[in-house]
């Protein structure tokens, strides 16, 4: 698998360094802290000095695992730099070598893994083989120390998506390469999976034409776009690659040979002949969701949100982003005091929802009280600035079954929504009124 597509090593270098000195404040909602900051030692040898030894900082956030094979693996890579690229002396590399061979041989993992929903969320990875068949691109991303390399995998009615992640820093910002993805039990329409061994020479490394050993085993993907996203600037820039003119030299597969049965450890090999070891990442975002899906107290669910926020991930200018558009479900809101009283009796007791139109000039926050019955607040809606969108509410309708009635409510039609923090699935906002929300993106409710 090629983890990064064709091209760009060096502009990377350049913009990073000229980002990196930029700091990025980020809000805080309270000052109640549950998790201790992650801290990230420093090499200071000539050749490495300000690298960061992401393997053992990672490896720190990963619990003890049950099955010894796992262990053995974390083990032998816990001193590892560049992920692979130097740091494991013979004898941990003979241990890796032989845990990895029992866990792939060994059946005990999850069974058909591209069809679990353990394989779906985002991986962090820990090692890499560096092959002679490998993408010289990947290898050179994979390498740097000072990078977070990340992998996900998302499934839904849409389709497979396979995204590879290179965090450059939570000051400058990460390039994002996206491909659509295929599976024995999800197949992409009209595609056929890569034939050719790669260009001549091995230019950007030689690809496998093995064919799967197992069923519900394999992604097959093709790269279709690519952008990095850098704090400082106020748009994206495009990856400079035109993947459809690229024919069989964007697609690769992955095979998932080992899934462990808890969804947190994986082992899978690309179509390159390269190895990878990846854990899940549980970031403070999947620590926000099940900290709602839980129950805790607010508190906690606050200190949550201001580990999210001080994470520096997210999408920037989440105002003018595309990915605010659409429906998303209220799973957790803090009412500020001069909050519609009817909204604060509400939140917690009926399913609520926020859709943002296609365009995004169209708002509707819809209640549903039974089947059947909602409350429906219709707004124009319009970005102001990178992270705040003005709202005007027009009108409130009660819906009955096929029948609409306009309520004589007044509101406070000039209103606001600040944007502290926006991904493709979770989203943290504030409104003029001083509430704080968290919703989740849902796809299957569409404006009315």
């Amino acid at each position: 698998m090629s983890w990064i597509a064709p091209h760009v090593h060096g502009h990377v270098n350049q913009l990073v360094s000229t980002t990196q000195s930029r700091s990025n404040t980020t809000k805080k909602i309270s000052s109640h802290r549950k998790y201790n900051t992650l801290v990230l030692k420093k090499q200071n040898s000539a050749n490495a000095r300000g690298s960061i030894l992401v393997t053992r900082a990672a490896l720190s956030m990963v619990e003890p695992r049950s099955t010894s094979a796992e262990q053995d693996i974390l083990d032998a890579v816990s001193g590892v730099k560049g992920r692979g690229v130097s740091g494991i002396g013979p004898d941990e590399q003979s241990r890796l070598e032989r845990a990895v061979e029992q866990l792939e041989r060994s059946g005990q993992g999850v069974k058909d893994p591209t069809k679990s929903k353990l394989l779906q969320g985002r991986w962090r990875l820990l090692y890499t083989t560096r092959p002679s068949s490998a993408s010289p691109i990947q290898r050179s991303f994979t390498g740097v120390d000072g990078f977070s390399v990340f992998q996900e995998v998302l499934s839904g009615p849409s389709g497979v998506r396979v995204n590879n992640i290179v965090d450059f820093g939570k000051t400058v910002g990460f390039l994002k390469v996206e491909a659509a993805g295929s599976t024995d039990a999800q197949p992409l329409p009209d595609f056929e999976p890569r034939k050719g061994k790669g260009l001549p020479f091995g230019i950007l490394g030689t690809s496998s034409v093995e064919p799967p050993s197992k069923v519900h085993t394999r992604i097959d993907f093709q790269f279709d776009t690519a952008a990095f996203y850098f704090k400082s600037l106020p748009l994206t820039i495009p990856y400079p690659v035109p993947f459809r003119l690229l024919g069989d030299e964007r697609k690769g597969w992955l095979d998932v040979t080992y899934l462990s049965k808890d969804g947190q450890f994986r082992l899978s090999r690309g179509n390159k002949g390269t190895l990878f070891v990846l854990v899940k990442d549980n970031g403070p975002q999947e620590r926000l969701l099940e900290s709602v899906s839980s129950s805790t107290s607010d508190a906690s669910i606050e200190a949550c949100i201001d580990d999210v926020l001080d994470s520096g991930a997210g999408i920037p200018r989440p105002a003018y982003s595309p990915a605010c558009r659409g429906g998303w479900r209220l799973l957790w809101t803090k009412q500020g005091e001069t909050a519609n009283p009817l909204q604060q009796r509400l939140v917690k007791v009926v399913k609520n929802w926020q859709i943002l139109s296609a365009d995004g000039t169209a708002l509707q926050n819809r209640v549903d009280l039974f089947p059947g019955i909602s409350i429906i607040a219709e707004a124009s809606a319009e970005p102001v600035s990178a992270t705040r969108t003005r709202v005007v509410i027009s009108r409130v309708l009660f819906k009955f079954g096929f029948l609409t009635f306009t309520l004589p409510i007044e509101t406070d039609a000039d209103g606001y929504v600040d944007w502290l923090y926006l991904d493709n699935t979770i989203r943290i906002t504030k409104g003029n009124k001083g509430s704080v929300f968290v919703h989740v993106r849902d796809t299957s409710v569409q404006d009315d």
